[in-house]
């Protein structure tokens, strides 16, 4: 059967012109498909759900810290230590009283608990003296160590002969002569040297020279080899209760910005340096003038005047756990 066309259900064909007329009064009625509605907008939602996915994120983390943070810290007593190398010699591990030495061509990688990393580097020999939480102790016999610890100041410490040095939360360079003669060379934080009672700081950036009987004066990284030889001559000299003007001058003259710690560390050491050149050149490196009658109680061993010059200077113990980088291997 064929359908006959009708303009009834096609509009496009045309019609009567009754059906036209109708179609016209009709067409104000008619449905017409308006715009399809736009999706809910997002954006707001996103802005107020960001605030909370990134505080729960801290928080997550936060709690995350505080559960690795002591995991990190404890420490078995005597438990040894894991040692990273190629050489098939070396153990896989170090006990306490062990000592491990490498050869010529040889160096190894110590996990210091879970504190840190320790590099021995060829012809190097080290012995573990002790292991627990808080406590983490070896001897540089003769040789070179790196090492790079994130834990609180006083966890790890290197002796070497009568000395010792204590990490207060850095990365630092140490070797050692089979005569006890030394150097430190810190690159992060801060450690102290002590030896026969006296302690030295020594910050980032600066090296300590010492011997089984005493330790040197810290020195910029940068200070050049004449300046470097003053200050140790001159120390020594006043160790043995000389007190050389000309090299006094000397070092006050060729002191920098840069020496100002090496400065410091002199006139704490000696306060009666505090008379000489030494002292106004190391206050021309502070904010502000010393007030009346500094210089005196300087030179008469006050803590407090030397204090007022220590505290405008950052020292340790520092925020330890701020320097995460350290914790990276």
């Amino acid at each position: 059967m064929v359908e006959t066309p009708d303009p009834l259900w096609d509009p496009d064909l045309p019609g009567d012109g009754e059906l036209e007329r109708l179609t016209a009064l009709l067409g104000a009625y008619r449905h017409v498909p308006g715009p399809v509605p736009a999706a809910p907008p997002l954006r707001r939602r996103r802005r107020r759900l960001f605030p909370l996915a990134a505080a729960a994120a801290l928080v997550a983390c936060a709690i995350g810290i505080a559960a690795w943070v002591p995991w990190r810290l404890q420490w078995s007593e005597h438990r040894q230590w894991a040692v990273q190398t190629d050489a098939p010699p070396f153990p896989a591990t170090l006990a306490v009283g062990q000592t491990l030495a490498t050869a010529a061509t040889q160096s190894a990688t110590l996990q210091v608990a879970r504190i840190g990393r320790m590099q021995v580097m060829p012809g190097t020999r080290i012995r573990l003296a002790d292991t627990r939480t808080g406590h983490h102790r070896l001897e540089l016999l003769e040789g070179r160590i790196r090492a790079r610890i994130w834990a609180p100041p006083g966890h790890f410490g290197i002796a070497a002969g009568a000395s010792e040095t204590v990490d207060l939360g850095c990365e630092f360079e140490m070797s050692r002569t089979p005569q006890g003669e030394g150097t430190i060379h810190v690159t992060s934080g801060w450690v102290m040297h002590s030896v026969e009672g006296q302690e030295t700081l020594v910050p980032a950036g600066s090296t300590l020279d010492f011997t089984g009987e005493r330790s040197g004066i810290p020195l910029a990284t940068g200070a050049s080899a004449g300046f470097r030889a003053a200050v140790d001559r001159f120390d020594r000299a006043m160790a043995a209760g000389q007190r050389p003007a000309d090299a006094e001058a000397l070092i006050a003259r060729e002191a920098t910005a840069a020496d100002r710690f090496t400065l410091l560390t002199l006139l704490t050491r000696y306060p009666a340096l505090a008379s000489g050149p030494l002292y106004p050149r190391l206050a021309a490196m502070f904010d502000g003038a010393p007030a009346p009658g500094h210089r005196t109680a300087w030179q008469h061993g006050s803590v407090h005047a030397m204090n007022q010059w220590w505290e405008q200077i950052p020292r340790p113990p520092k925020a330890w756990w701020l320097n995460w980088r350290d914790a990276l291997d």
